[in-house]
C-alpha cells in the first residue's frame, strides 16, 4: 500500500472507529480477499492492501506520519483546485462550456465502466471444435448474503459467549498474565457475531451455468468471447440493484486428444491399419473422417502408395483459412498365422503367378533366372 492509500477507505471504517471496530472489519475483508476462499484474480492483490492498511494501524508512529503526509497533500490539491476553479470561472465568464461536458461525460464513463474481464479454459473433443457445438459452462459468482443483508454481522436477541475468549473476557499470553480479549473487548459476550452463512464476508459464491453455442473450425489457443458474462466477484454488487456492468468472459478453447486424428495445422492426420491382401485386390475399405466415415478407394496397382490424401476434408475452414485436407496413412498389416485352406490358396495363387512372373513380378523372373543359371553351373 502507497503512502497516499487511504487505510479507512480500505477498511471501511471512519477515522473515529475504535481499535475493536478496526479489527472487525479487517478480519472481515481478510477472510473474503484470502487467495484460498476467494477464487477472483484480485483477491491476492486485495488481501495484500487489507493486510497493508491494518499494519498501519498496528504502528501508531507510522500512522500519524501517515495521517501528517495525507493533511500536506490535501492542502496541495485543495489549492490546486482553487487554482483550477479560478481559471473555470475565467472561461465561463467567456462563454466556455467545455469544462461541463467534460464533468458530464466522465460521469457518464464511470456510470458505464465494466467489471474485470475473466479467461477461462474450455476443453472440446476434435468432433465439438470441428462441427460446433453447444457446451453448458459452470460459473460461480458473489451474490449478497440475504441472511446478514452483506453486512457480515447477525444480531442475537440474547448475548452470547465470545468464541475468543470462551466468555471470560481475557486471553492467556504466556508467563501466567492475561490481557483483554479485544474480539469483545472484554466484556466475555457479544450482542452480534460474524454471520455463519457468509462467514461474516457479506457475500455467497452462488453457482450458475451458461449455455454456450461453440462455432464450428475453432483451434486450440484460439478464444471465444462471451460479452457481459464474466462473473461478478464479491463486494461487487453482483446480484443486487447496484450491481455493476459485468466484464466479458473469454473462453480459451483447448482440444481434447484423440484416439484416432493428430491435427497439423488444418490437416487431420490418421493411421489406417490394411490387410495385405486388401492392398493387392483393391477396392473400396471404410475409413474414419471427422463427421463420421468415408470411403476410399484403393489402386490394384502393386506400387501404388501408402498415403492418400483428401483434399476439403480436414479442419472445416473459418474466415480467411481454407478448410484442410485429411491424410490417410495406410499400415500394412500381415497375417501373424495362416491356416492348411489359406497356405492351399497361397500355393495355388503362386503356380498360377509363376505362368506369368516377367509380366506379373518382374524381380521374381529375374531371381529365378539366377537360380537356373546357378543349377546349370553346378551340373557341369
Amino acid at each position: 500500500m502507497t503512502i497516499c492509500e487511504d487505510p479507512f477507505a480500505i477498511l471501511g471504517v471512519s477515522p473515529e472507529a475504535s481499535p475493536a471496530d478496526v479489527k472487525r472489519a479487517y478480519r472481515r475483508l481478510a477472510m473474503h480477499w484470502h487467495p484460498d476462499r476467494n477464487p477472483a484474480a484480485l483477491a491476492e492483490a486485495e488481501f495484500k492492501r487489507v493486510n497493508a492498511a491494518y499494519e498501519l494501524f498496528l504502528d501508531p508512529q507510522r500512522l500519524a506520519e501517515w495521517r501528517q503526509a495525507q493533511a500536506a497533500s490535501e492542502a496541495g490539491e485543495r489549492r490546486q483546485r482553487e487554482g483550477k476553479g479560478s481559471a473555470s470561472k475565467a472561461r465561463e465568464s467567456k462563454g466556455d462550456g467545455s469544462s461541463s461536458g467534460a464533468r458530464k461525460a466522465a460521469g457518464k464513463q464511470n456510470e458505464q465502466s465494466a467489471g474485470e474481464d475473466l479467461t477461462q479454459a474450455l476443453t472440446l473433443t476434435f468432433e465439438e471444435a470441428a462441427l460446433g457445438c453447444r457446451k453448458t459452462i459452470a460459473l460461480v459468482q458473489g451474490v449478497r448474503c440475504a441472511s446478514c443483508r452483506s453486512s457480515g454481522r447477525v444480531q442475537h436477541r440474547n448475548s452470547v459467549p465470545c468464541k475468543h475468549c470462551s466468555g471470560c473476557g481475557r486471553l492467556s499470553q504466556g508467563g501466567g498474565e492475561t490481557r483483554i480479549c479485544t474480539s469483545c473487548g472484554g466484556r466475555g459476550f457479544l450482542r452480534e457475531t460474524d454471520c455463519p452463512d457468509c462467514s461474516g464476508s457479506g457475500w455467497l459464491h452462488q453457482p450458475r451455468t451458461l449455455s454456450v453455442t461453440v462455432p464450428a473450425g475453432l483451434l486450440a489457443g484460439e478464444r471465444l468471447r462471451l460479452a457481459g458474462q464474466a462473473p461478478l466477484p464479491a463486494g461487487s454488487g453482483g446480484g443486487g440493484s447496484d450491481a455493476g456492468k459485468a466484464g466479458d468472459l473469454y473462453l480459451e478453447i483447448k482440444l481434447a486428444a484423440h484416439p484416432l486424428f493428430v491435427l497439423h495445422g488444418r490437416d487431420v492426420h490418421c493411421q489406417v491399419p490394411v490387410s495385405a491382401y486388401r492392398l493387392l485386390c483393391g477396392g473400396r475399405i471404410e475409413v474414419p473422417s471427422l463427421g463420421g466415415t468415408t470411403t476410399l478407394k484403393l489402386s490394384t496397382d502393386p506400387q501404388q502408395p501408402l498415403e492418400y490424401r483428401l483434399p476439403g476434408q480436414g479442419w472445416p475452414a473459418k474466415g480467411r483459412h481454407k478448410a484442410g485436407d485429411l491424410l490417410l496413412q495406410l499400415q500394412r498389416i500381415q497375417p501373424q498365422s495362416v491356416s492348411a485352406p489359406d497356405v492351399e490358396l497361397l500355393e495355388r495363387l503362386e503356380q498360377r503367378l509363376a505362368g506369368d512372373l516377367a509380366r506379373r513380378a518382374p524381380e521374381l523372373a529375374v531371381w529365378e533366372a539366377a537360380m537356373r543359371a546357378r543349377r546349370k553351373l553346378a551340373g557341369a
